[in-house]
């Protein structure tokens, strides 16, 4: 035969030299990976640093979320304070009323308005002074004049002193009604309107009530304007 046989595994180059079969270096890659940098991990310090930062932002927070609830709380506790301070007052007028009432039908009608007088006298130097130690009052007097409204008022507007505004909005007021200031009406007392409604609660208009139902209508003018002067002004030159 004038062809020779090949081996399969021989190939032949360009110049048709036949070249052998090499197996494949599959080491190479290996090493190449082998080779690629580990991830570095944290030291014992900088895991103590980042656990030392994570206890002090805790601590952080809680100190915030503490100091939050307190504050609340206390304004809470501040506020009903106040009211039970109110409450008590008022009875304790209530009750002096009262026992000038029980004896004044036995008393000459002269003696009875001195003593009516008397103790109106007495009770507008004790409102006045209230007002200077206890400006929250103001919160209750609030509060009670908006609950004389009826129900279907929904838009109320508040009418106080501007140092009663300032109370109010302190005590979160502000955001169930509206509050105009007006230093036309006395401090420990407000104007309330809501629509065709109106509640006169200023501090004069409750004095005059009052002597009213120990006098007698006749004397409600002279009383209103005897209250016309800012009682807050008056405290203090006291």
């Amino acid at each position: 035969m004038s062809e020779r046989i090949r081996p399969i595994w021989a190939e032949e180059n360009d110049t048709g030299v036949a070249s052998a079969w090499e197996i494949p270096d599959m080491a190479g890659n290996r090493r190449d990976e082998a080779t690629e940098p580990a991830p570095e991990m944290p030291s014992v310090e900088e895991i103590e640093r980042m656990q030392a930062e994570a206890r002090a932002e805790a601590a952080r927070e809680g100190r915030r979320e503490g100091y939050e609830k307190g504050f609340a709380e206390g304004r809470q506790a501040g506020l009903d304070q106040g009211q039970a301070e109110i409450k008590r007052r008022a009875g304790e007028l209530q009750a002096l009323l009262d026992s000038l009432q029980a004896p004044a039908a036995e008393m000459d009608a002269e003696v009875e308005q001195g003593l009516a007088e008397l103790a109106l006298a007495v009770a507008r130097q004790v409102i006045r002074r209230e007002i200077v130690t206890q400006p929250g009052e103001i919160v209750g007097v609030v509060r009670e004049a908006v609950a004389e409204l009826p129900l279907d008022n929904r838009e109320v507007r508040l009418r106080v002193h501007p140092d009663d505004a300032a109370v109010l909005r302190d005590a979160g007021v502000e955001g169930e009604w509206r509050i105009v200031e007006d230093p036309s009406v006395n401090r420990g007392g407000c104007l309330v309107d809501s629509g065709a409604s109106h509640v006169d609660a200023r501090l004069e208009t409750r004095i005059a009530n009052v002597a009213a139902s120990l006098l007698g209508d006749g004397r409600d003018g002279d009383t209103a304007a005897e209250g016309g002067a800012d009682p807050a002004g008056e405290a203090d030159d006291d």
